[in-house]
């Protein structure tokens, strides 16, 4: 066995970002991406569907290899030298905003407040600065295509043009305030005293809300910046308020002039299209969503003649198409669930072990091993191992890598191959130490909005009443309570790891299952013949919980999950009842969460005053008295708990870009967050003797406050 190509294998899987597979161009080759590519679907079916003509939604979670189909596509793009492609990570525009500077004016002779002024420019910026970065990103592909060979020159000189595409993206990029937008800020700093009056009066309420269109889910995957449940946001919750915003947002940008440019460049190269890839575009909270789509996206969709195709990456759930008519684009769902949908579960399975199984194999293979040499085969075949990360991993490729990872300290780097408990323990590893762990430091060192540590509390919360519920069906079963003669021969340690739901408790669970607590298993239907949705807990905390996962052999048991015990969804009902109710933003009005279908049918209007809208709010009262005994002082913005929880984890020092690949950002950004910390007296960074590199490791003292308890 080969440690070192061990190691680098589970960190090839384990990156985030696909330019860190350059950093393996020693092992595998000048081009990494073609070495190391396996298609999820058979006679890769995921790329020939990115690469068709057509606007296309990739859609997976987090490490699912959305932005390596992307990487690709690319390389066949550039490969066939027919079409422009250009690459935005509209994440790494996000992680720097707060960073940037923005003008000063005398606010009070225009009637506009602080806090509006400084959300709008911010996102202002923010999409200049995508929009500059698709044209300086196009501009470079031209480059590296030589297209001065084959320009024709009849309406406008090579030169020239590339000079307009220059100053475009300085114009846009360059944003300040307009007169146009004037009157529509004007009128948000109006809504947003009135709302301060409307909540002053009701100081005795008792609840604190989100958004109902996301529900538990916006806590852990929304954007960066501190104003992101920020009042202002609230005020763009009123359609016609963010209509009006929007279509003034966009008027600032020169789209006319970006798109003639974009056909003149492709008239004049005889080029067929630009495809524009957009990665991350989930990362954004809801309204930077909705504005990056109408104001970005949707014209150059829209308005481009089929000149221009978008390629988009994002997160199941999360996706605002806005003026992008969904039934014209295509979509493609990375996770499982979505890739081998069958009505067996068994063949579902079947189709997903096989790429479980090639994606291994293939990347062994990349770095010169033989996968089977690192199993124990002797007491466990190929097949059970596969199935085994399989379940541990939900098929995510990044989740291999970090169980690889754990595998290489606690088996490989001591001789001892890969079995099956060892692929348990590490699933049990990985939850306990980073999903499990991530969740309760961030609500208690998160430098965050409330709203934002009161639903990932409620999400903990949901999580132990799913957890009991198992547990209450594996006594029930084990004590022959329910289930007749169905389970009587399951012994004493029945599987209790799935269950079933109906359909519009689909976006409760949202949060949970992008952060890898629990899978969508399979849409099936229940004994009724009702639809409901498979739901299956990840396999690490089964472990952590002592429960045992998956379901019994045999054809009989093809209907386990639609057993009536594993129906959950009354026991979700109460639980979302006792943690939410519905409240007007008017009057103040609360109302049970049983009118919740005849409120939304009335487009969310107060029954009460007619006058308000109503919106799901989470209720508080204990988790507030929590968080206000917090130590604020020792709290830290979520990416710098990232920063630490890495070094803390890898234990080692680490260069910036090493720590970039592990939290999903750029090593700017690491960069300039480490010196921060170092400040603070949180990170000791300084050059290794040996490469000359600078390198960060944990202090004793960042040790004891954040991680020692």
């Amino acid at each position: 066995m080969n440690l070192d190509k061990f190691s680098k294998i589970a960190e090839s899987l384990r990156a985030y970002r696909r330019a860190e597979l350059k950093d393996f161009e020693s092992e595998i080759g000048s081009k990494p991406v073609e070495a190391l590519y396996v298609d999820p679907l058979p006679g890769e079916a995921v790329l020939k569907s990115v690469l068709s003509s057509n606007t296309t939604f990739i859609l997976g979670r987090k490490g699912t290899g959305k932005s390596t189909v992307f990487a690709k596509a690319q390389s066949v793009l550039r490969e066939q030298k027919k079409v422009i492609s250009a690459y935005i990570d509209v994440k790494s525009i996000y992680d720097v905003l707060n960073e940037v500077g923005i003008p000063d004016i005398e606010l009070e002779k225009l009637g506009i407040s602080v806090v509006t002024y400084r959300s709008h420019m911010l996102r202002k910026i923010m999409l200049g600065k995508v929009i500059s970065d698709l044209l300086e990103e196009t501009s470079k592909s031209c480059d590296k295509l030589t297209l001065l060979d084959r320009w024709s020159g009849k309406k406008k000189q090579y030169e020239d043009l590339k000079s307009s595409l220059a100053d475009l993206g300085d114009r846009v990029k360059n944003a300040k305030l307009e007169s146009h937008e004037i009157p529509i800020l004007q009128k948000i700093t109006n809504q947003l005293k009135n709302r301060a009056q409307s909540e002053k009066s009701h100081t005795n309420s008792q609840a604190i809300g989100l958004n109902a269109s996301v529900s538990l889910e916006k806590a852990s995957v929304g954007g960066n910046f501190e104003n992101s449940l920020s009042d202002f946001d609230r005020t763009l919750d009123d359609k016609d308020t963010y209509q009006e915003y929007s279509d003034v947002v966009l008027r600032s940008f020169p789209f006319n002039e970006i798109l003639d440019e974009i056909q003149t460049l492709l008239s004049e190269s005889g080029m067929l299209r630009l495809v524009a890839f957009f990665d991350d575009f989930s990362e954004l909270n809801f309204t930077d969503q909705r504005l990056f789509v109408d104001v970005i996206l949707s014209p150059l969709n829209n308005s481009s003649n089929e000149n221009v195709k978008l390629k988009i990456a994002a997160y199941p759930g999360r996706v605002y198409y806005g003026k992008i008519d969904p039934s014209k684009v295509d979509t493609i769902g990375l996770d499982f669930s979505d890739l081998y949908e069958s009505n067996e579960v068994q063949e579902m399975e079947r189709s997903a072990l096989d790429y479980t199984k090639r994606l291994l194999s293939h990347r062994f293979t990349a770095f010169g091993e033989n996968i089977e040499d690192y199993l124990e085969l002797n007491t466990n075949n190929l097949d059970d191992i596969i199935k085994m990360m399989f379940r541990a991993s939900f098929n995510v490729p990044r989740i291999m890598g970090h169980l690889l990872h754990i595998l290489f300290l606690d088996r490989i780097s001591k001789d001892q191959k890969i079995n099956l408990t060892s692929i348990r323990l590490a699933s049990k590893k990985y939850y306990e130490n980073t999903i499990s762990k991530y969740f309760d430091r961030l609500n208690r060192f998160a430098l965050e909005p409330f709203e934002n540590k009161l639903d990932r509390y409620n999400q903990s919360q949901l999580l132990k009443c799913i957890v009991e519920e198992c547990r209450t069906v594996r006594r029930r079963i084990i004590e022959k309570e329910i289930g007749g003669n169905y389970f009587s021969n399951l012994g004493g340690n029945p599987q209790t790891s799935h269950f079933i739901v109906s359909p519009e408790l689909e976006d409760v669970f949202a949060s949970l299952e992008s952060n890898f607590f629990l899978s969508r298993y399979k849409y099936t239907r229940d004994k009724s013949g009702s639809d409901v949705i498979v739901y299956a807990l990840f396999l690490g905390l089964c472990e952590s919980e002592r429960m045992n996962w998956g379901y019994p052999e045999g054809r009989e048991y093809r209907n386990y999950f639609v057993q009536r015990c594993f129906e959950f969804s009354r026991a979700i009902h109460q639980f979302l009842s006792s943690k939410q109710t519905i409240k007007c933003n008017s009057c103040g009005h609360c109302h049970p969460m049983e009118m919740k279908q005849s409120i939304e049918l009335f487009k969310w209007k107060c029954p009460e005053c007619m006058e308000g809208t109503c919106r799901i709010v989470n209720l508080s009262d204990d988790f507030q008295e929590e968080v206000e005994k917090l130590d604020r002082e020792i709290m830290l913005e979520p990416v710098e708990l990232e920063i630490i929880a890495t070094l803390n984890y890898e234990d080692k020092k680490m260069r910036a870009g090493e720590i970039s690949s592990l939290i999903d950002t750029t090593h700017q950004m690491v960069g300039r967050r480490t010196s921060k910390l170092q400040e603070m007296g949180l990170v000791n960074k300084e050059r290794d003797n040996n490469d000359g590199k600078m390198k960060s490791e944990v202090t004793e003292q960042c040790k004891s406050t954040y991680f020692n308890n």
